[in-house]
């Protein structure tokens, strides 16, 4: 469990994204036990599934079986248009080529384990975000409240 968790020593949520052949998305979190009395460390692990093998779909189409069915049926909601390709082309491809120069920036350091750069926080704060607490108390990104 992170520093300062809500419910103590729990084990952490968990989302699942499974691929073939046994297709399956789940997540696994903690849920405070219903009722009045209930203590917030007070929690189960719960599961939300989404396992379509146990709906009644029928056949379930082999990988990119689904895709190519829509392309015969001129169904373009799963891809693509060629103009969003230029547009990104045209908005990252000068980012990209700064990035990727000899005197281009360095990626910033920061120790492992710890929260990222020191950068990133003032990124945040100088954009008006805060983070909040598990007690809704207001601070900035790189405050830690122990």
């Amino acid at each position: 469990a992170p520093p300062n968790s809500l419910f103590g020593d729990q084990p952490q949520n968990e989302l699942v994204i499974r691929v073939q052949p046994n297709e399956a998305i789940y997540y696994r979190l903690l849920a405070k036990t219903p009722g009045i009395s209930s203590r917030a460390h007070e929690v189960r692990r719960t599961v939300l599934d989404l396992d379509l093998k146990t709906m009644d779909a029928g056949r379930s189409p082999e990988a990119y079986e689904k895709l190519i069915n829509d392309v015969i049926k001129g169904e373009g909601h799963n891809f693509v248009r060629a103009d969003e390709v230029e547009e990104g082309w045209r908005i990252f491809d000068p980012l990209l080529k700064q990035l990727e120069k000899q005197d281009g920036p360095d990626p910033f350091t920061y120790k492992k384990g710890s929260r990222g750069p020191k950068q990133a926080d003032e990124l945040i704060n100088s954009m008006g975000f805060r983070r909040y607490t598990m007690t809704g108390v207001q601070g900035f990104a790189q405050d830690h409240f122990d």
